[in-house]
């Protein structure tokens, strides 16, 4: 092979060269952003599935202190009596998290609010409006609890006086306590009327009884009586 001279003029890259070389920088390129928007996907998932597992996490504190059951779920400006002994609660679909179980038990009103807000939900309503400030939906028969005076069975719509007992839950694996909402934020704490987030190619967050976290299709969790009733209906509290 011959040698450069230094007093020869250093041949160039061709055409074709220079577009060879420019394809591969263009195709690295591509690769780089597809798994950087992986990676960034990746860890939002990873980050809200941390959030649902302190909310879990939370719960069980507080049930581990109150005889086995858990927070209060309020919706819309319905239990505001103590707010200490709900989840959170809920002003005219904003979510407030001073004085509440959450904020007991994840380490103060402004550090439960950041939980209570998944990375990637924008908070803005269909009309492209401010929206709620809450990304996590509450299985709301938990409020199932102890009898409202002359109620004939137990609802989940009044005002809680007591909720469902831990331990009367035959399936904990099995069974929801809370779950992404629908984006955009502009739902109502209430897991039957609430549609699931299907933030993550069509799947979301449900936490578990037992603790443990799913990303599960929206379409599997919306209405499901086998997530949603936690415990028999003769063993409310």
């Amino acid at each position: 092979m011959k040698d450069w001279s230094g007093n020869t003029p250093r041949p160039g890259f061709t055409l074709i060269e220079l577009l060879a070389v420019i394809a591969v920088i263009a195709i690295l390129a591509s690769l780089i952003i597809t798994v950087g928007g992986n990676t960034l996907k990746h860890s939002r998932a990873s980050e809200a599935a941390v959030q649902v597992r302190q909310i879990l996490l939370a719960g069980q504190l507080y049930a581990n202190e109150h005889g086995g059951h858990l927070p209060k779920v309020a919706s819309d400006n319905v239990g505001l009596d103590e707010p200490r002994d709900y989840f959170y609660v809920t002003r005219n679909g904003v979510a407030e998290t001073e004085g509440t179980a959450l904020a007991a038990y994840m380490g103060g009103a402004e550090a439960a609010a950041a939980g209570l807000r998944a990375p990637n939900d924008a908070g803005l309503a269909e009309v492209g409006q401010p929206g709620r400030n809450f990304s996590y939906t509450f299985n709301f028969l938990i409020n199932q609890g102890e009898l409202q005076e002359g109620a004939s069975e137990p609802s989940g719509f009044e005002k809680a006086l007591s909720t469902i007992n831990l331990y009367y839950v035959d399936d904990p694996a099995e069974k929801v306590i809370v779950y992404e909402e629908e984006n955009p934020n502009d739902a109502f704490c209430v897991w039957f009327i609430d549609r699931p987030s299907s933030r993550f190619d069509g799947k979301g967050h449900v936490g578990f009884v037992d603790g443990h976290v799913e990303l599960l299709p929206a379409d599997e969790i919306y209405g499901s009586a086998e997530l949603g009733e936690i415990v028999p209906p003769d063993k409310q509290y």
